[in-house]
């Protein structure tokens, strides 16, 4: 059965959905029912901000102080508020549209992304979503909400998802650190293909001021295993450089340093209480969503101790 459940799972034939709210669907509730889990339960609403008034909005919502003030009718929009706040962190930059037999970085990330947010609001947690590289300059940002109907607005931003740009995931971090309030998780889903650094530096912050941190980091199969055997000539896919080499005369410097790199990251997560989890874009998804509900769960019991 469990063999049966990983093809399905692949993501080449979850990329033959084309609907991505519908991808999303299957992932979870494939993942869900693997795994006889059922969904957390919301405690209580908060106020997130007034609207101005529209025939069929319910009158015990009018905010009458307000119309004291303007004149004008405003009800008052609500969301439950939840144990878990998320936002997820998305790299879209040019890196990640590679892609060697199966899908793209981007492709798989992307479906990622639209399964956690599926997941999460039927958890009745609050999720959004921080989007950088792509054709825009500025990253999008979504802030986090729990209401059903945010599904997707999160999802219609990650269908219009194409890889371009450079690489901005450290800058990204610190823009975000500036903007968040309150304290919550961050899931980052990158190649990680920028300053090593810069970006621990940000992770760490982010655990500092007690955040929780999930990175799943995502590279294409090749890129793990470097098969490469004819001379062949590499092209970098967020400048000009390339470089004309014998794979074979490389192969093994090569691996030494992503071993390197890899490990560097798992090390300092480690150390900082950041999961981490490295996966190829052939890995299947019911292998991925697991990782973030054992962490949900450790929040989750955290948060319920006295």
């Amino acid at each position: 059965m469990a063999e049966n459940r990983h093809a399905v799972m692949d993501p080449l034939v979850i990329a033959r959905i084309s609907n991505l709210t519908m991808r999303a669907r299957f992932v979870v509730e494939g993942v869900l029912s693997g795994l006889h889990k059922s969904p957390h339960q919301g405690s209580s609403v908060e106020f997130v901000e007034h609207k101005e008034y529209t025939p069929g909005d319910e009158l015990k919502n009018v905010d009458w102080k307000v119309y004291g003030r303007s004149d004008k009718f405003y009800v008052k929009e609500f969301e439950e508020e939840t144990n878990l706040r998320c936002h997820i962190l998305l790299d879209a930059s040019a890196s990640m549209g590679y892609r060697s037999t199966g899908v793209s970085k981007l492709e798989y990330a992307t479906t990622l992304a639209a399964s956690l947010t599926y997941l999460m609001l039927r958890q009745m947690d609050a999720v959004g979503l921080i989007m950088f590289g792509g054709e825009r300059k500025e990253p999008t940002y979504i802030p986090a909400r729990a209401r059903s109907t945010h599904l997707q607005v999160i999802i219609s931003a990650l269908e219009h998802a194409k890889a371009a740009g450079d690489s901005r995931l450290s800058a990204t971090l610190r823009e975000f650190a500036e903007k968040v309030r309150r304290r919550g998780l961050l899931i980052v889903i990158s190649d990680l293909f920028d300053d090593t650094e810069a970006v621990i530096h940000m992770l760490k912050l982010f655990r500092h001021r007690k955040h929780d941190v999930i990175l799943f980091h995502v590279l294409d199969p090749w890129e793990l295993e470097f098969p490469f055997t004819d001379l062949t000539l590499f092209r970098s896919m967020e400048d000009e450089r390339e470089v004309l080499t014998e794979p074979r005369a490389v192969r093994e410097a090569y691996l030494r340093e992503l071993n390197g790199f890899t490990e560097r990251y798992r090390i300092e997560c480690l150390s900082h209480e950041i999961d981490y989890h490295l996966f190829s874009t052939a890995t299947p998804l019911d292998e991925v969503l697991p990782r973030y509900l054992a962490r949900r769960e450790r929040i989750a019991g955290v948060k319920g101790k006295p």
